[in-house]
């Protein structure tokens, strides 16, 4: 058929519409019976590429030694020059009529199923409808007729161009896809493997393009949403890329077992072993990503499982049926591995446990609808609360001497947001949710010697106390981190102390200045403000432990309403009930506001320079369940047991015990913890770790873009540094090739040798001169008669 019966062979057909849903017909635009694949037998490149644009295709030249390339010709942006103007498609065969044909599937409105197996007919585990719909496409062979091998092939349907990417999801098994922006290579292109497996490119099912079958369009349901496959290239250089240098994480527990077991499980429950592989594969390479792992360990481990899960009896064909299986899925799952997912999960309570928390109790119903009607982020909140409920707990109140001596529930938080992102906000609301009968004092801390002044101060030799319960607050992180960066300063190891109900103060020479702040006989919480990207002050000092003892939560709210409920009450908070004393010497003191504030008799209710009766603690009963796991987690630790790199989780255990004391207390007990607040807090903890990493993760970043931006300017610098030097070694050599020039005025045809002997500490750049100088014509090397063949002599050009 000629190229002009081929024309007009279509005319008929672009108004068909048989078969086809008209809504569906809508929505590919017409491409039924305008997008068609022609029979292009017996015709040239030219013709052929002529035909294809005729026919709906946009079409690229690719270079005859990267016939797959569709880049090859066009360059980088190859998707913008495909075209189907028959004088650019005349421009490009002209100018090389032995270029391949590519035809830009996607932008064609055109969906390319690639199937890569060597079979006769359907595929092995391929079901029969799918296998069915694929039949009623267009075709193309990609080998040649007489190999029996006829099912490998392009399958070609009409569809949207934006409707799918290159992803084959489930097709996967068999083959890959190509939709936007993927192409095919058409015929009369030579075949790359002609030689060696066969191939050929071979019309075999030609006219218009079907719409696309719904069994097909459901196997590439999920495409559109996910990464194109690398192409071999490109997961060899992810491999080498990726090869488990370290995540940062201090807590990282991932190794490449977690997605083998994963692997073995699915099998073992049922699925299939190409279905796990799929789920796995992303999984294990966003680890390797990450850093946890080398992802080409990943990738031998995850091969090694696969094969062994199949039944080595199948023989050769099927073995080389899953090596393809096996790479598809690995160029796949690293395209849609994310470093950020791999520790996504980590203790992290799912959306089911997060909802839960927040309806398990009134109170914490209640605290959620009033941040979200005030428009504040109810993890924020929720810490602000609880340590302003902490710090209206007298400090004899303390957990029992599980591991070591009593502990005291001093708490400190982290609120992290951007700049204006709702700190300040948070603790405002938490401010008027909390109607406590007790004061509570904030103070911003200035220093380490600064914080028992908020509670003390002396007077000559006497001290004079203030008060035994403060609530620090700091804004910014940044103001923490100039106070703790000052020289000799003390604020990291007075915070420390003061978590655990440590002996605050410093030992003075003079008595007049040593404030002396007992242990468990002051109450201390503290709010730090924490900008992601500059938390670096606070998580360097893990090692002295600082950051371990901060719970950890965000100012944002995912699931915020358009519309907030009505703002409940506030929370009312009792005073922390007290011991009954002498009816004859209790004396109600009411002179701060309404607060109260009791004494006994003429004594200081503070006693803060007084060591504590430990008789006279008030401590809290735990549940046995809960005392027995505090207890293993300190055998573990006695035994070596616990890994050094869970640094940032060593405080752990002793800071839920605190958020379930607080819990316990806004829940309005003061007995014991109960069971359910340690479950509660548990959730609390695992936001608090994930949003810690979040921190870690963008300081990672963050340091990551300043090495980047120090290497380009080290690169410039010294591109600089070489230009300059290269600049000064070419006046150099100039200034050398005068001496010569010189030189031999004075006295032509001199030894090159004995030359370059008089040339002292310049003899380096002679050479260099010389050469240029014989470059631009003005001498040249004459040999001397008699001599071995490197002797020779200068001669300088008449006039030169």
């Amino acid at each position: 058929m000629t190229l002009r019966q081929e024309r007009n062979e279509r005319k008929p057909l672009r108004n068909s519409s048989v078969g086809i849903d008209d809504d569906f017909r809508l929505s590919i635009e017409g491409a039924v019976g305008s997008l068609r694949l022609p029979d292009v037998s017996g015709l040239s490149l030219l013709e052929a590429a002529l035909a294809y644009t005729d026919a709906g295709w946009y079409v690229l030249p690719t270079d005859p030694r990267e016939i797959k390339n569709p880049g090859s010709v066009v360059g980088g942006k190859w998707h913008e020059h495909s075209s189907r103007d028959p004088e650019q498609i005349r421009r490009w065969w002209t100018a090389n009529p032995r270029y391949g044909i590519a035809l830009h599937c996607g932008r064609s409105g055109a969906g390319v199923f690639d199937l890569d197996e060597d079979v006769n007919d359907k595929p092995a585990g391929m079901a029969a409808t799918l296998w069915t719909a694929l039949q009623t496409g267009a075709i193309q062979a990609t080998r040649r007729l007489h190999c029996g091998k006829d099912a490998r092939a392009h399958y070609m349907f009409a569809c949207q161009s934006d409707n799918f990417g290159n992803s084959a999801g489930a097709f996967g098994r068999w083959g890959e896809f190509r939709g936007k922006n993927g192409v095919i290579i058409a015929a009369p292109t030579p075949h790359p493997d002609a030689e060696t497996k066969d191939g050929e490119y071979r019309p075999r099912k030609t006219g218009p393009l079907p719409p696309m079958p719904e069994v097909l369009r459901e196997c590439l349901a999920e495409a559109g949403e996910t990464a194109d496959p690398l192409t071999g290239l490109q997961l060899a250089a992810f491999l080498d890329a990726h090869t488990g240098g370290g995540c940062g994480r201090d807590d990282c527990s991932h190794t490449v077992d977690g997605p083998l077991k994963h692997f073995h499980k699915g099998v073992e429950d049922g699925a299939s072993r190409y279905e796990t592989l799929v789920k796995v594969a992303p999984w294990a390479l966003s680890e390797a990503m990450a850093g946890c792992y080398s992802a080409r360990d990943a990738v031998e481990a995850l091969r090694t499982v696969y094969f062994d899960a199949f039944d080595e009896s199948d023989g050769r064909a099927r073995l080389a049926q899953r090596s393809g299986e096996f790479a598809r899925v690995m160029r796949w799952g690293a395209a849609q591995a994310d470093a950020k997912r791999a520790h996504r999960n980590d203790s992290l309570p799912t959306t089911a446990e997060l909802e839960s928390f927040w309806t398990s109790r009134p109170e914490l119903e209640r605290l959620r609808q009033f941040a979200r009607a005030r428009s504040v982020g109810p993890w924020s909140m929720l810490g602000a609360v609880l340590a302003r409920a902490i710090a209206t707990i007298p400090p004899h109140v303390v957990l029992p001497p599980t591991v070591g001596s009593f502990a005291s529930v001093n708490l400190f938080v982290a609120l992290v947001a951007r700049s204006g992102f709702g700190k300040n906000t948070s603790e405002a609301a938490a401010a008027d949710f909390v109607v406590s009968e007790t004061d509570v004092f904030v103070a911003t801390p200035g220093s380490g010697e600064g914080i028992p002044k908020q509670y003390a101060y002396k007077q000559k030799a006497e001290q004079m106390n203030l008060r035994n319960s403060v609530m620090f607050t700091v804004g910014e992180v940044d103001t923490f981190a100039a106070l703790a960066g000052r020289s000799g300063s003390t604020l990291m190891p007075e915070l420390r102390k003061a978590w655990m109900g440590e002996r605050l103060g410093f030992g003075y020479a003079n008595a007049e200045k040593a404030v002396a702040i007992m242990e468990h006989r002051y109450r201390m919480t503290m709010i730090v403000g924490v900008q992601p990207g500059r938390a670096r002050a606070l998580l360097d000092d893990k090692d002295g432990g600082t950051p371990q003892r901060f719970i950890w939560l965000p100012t944002t709210d995912p699931d915020a309403p358009e519309v907030p409920d009505a703002e409940p009450d506030p929370l009312c908070l009792p005073a922390w009930p007290a011991a009954t004393p002498d009816p004859a010497d209790a004396i109600a003191d009411r002179s701060i506001g309404d607060s109260v504030q009791l004494k006994f008799g003429d004594v200081d209710p503070y006693m803060l320079d007084v060591p504590a009766d430990k008789s006279a603690f008030h401590v809290l009963a735990l549940p046995p369940t809960v005392a027995e796991k505090v207890r293993q987690e300190q055998r573990a630790k006695l035994r070596g047991e616990v890994s050094t790199v869970h640094a940032l989780d060593s405080h752990a255990m002793l800071a839920r015990l605190k958020l379930a004391v607080a819990l316990m207390w806004i829940n309005g007990r003061t007995d014991k913890v109960s069971e359910e607040d340690w479950d509660l807090a548990s959730v609390v903890m695992g936001v608090s770790t994930a949003t810690r990493r979040d921190v870690q993760a963008a300081l990672r970043s963050k340091s990551t873009a300043a090495n980047q931006e120090r290497g380009r300017q080290d690169a410039v610098r010294e591109v600089a540094k070489a230009e300059v030097l290269a600049k000064a070694e070419d006046a150099a050599i100039g200034r050398v090739a005068e001496r010569i020039r010189k030189s031999l005025r004075a006295k032509n045809d001199q030894p090159k040798a004995a030359m370059r002997r008089d040339f002292g500490r310049d003899k380096k750049l002679f050479d260099p001169a010389l050469e240029r100088l014989i470059g631009v014509g003005d001498v040249e090397l004459q040999p001397i008669l008699g001599k071995g063949g490197n002797a020779k002599v200068v001669h300088l050009q008449e006039g030169r």
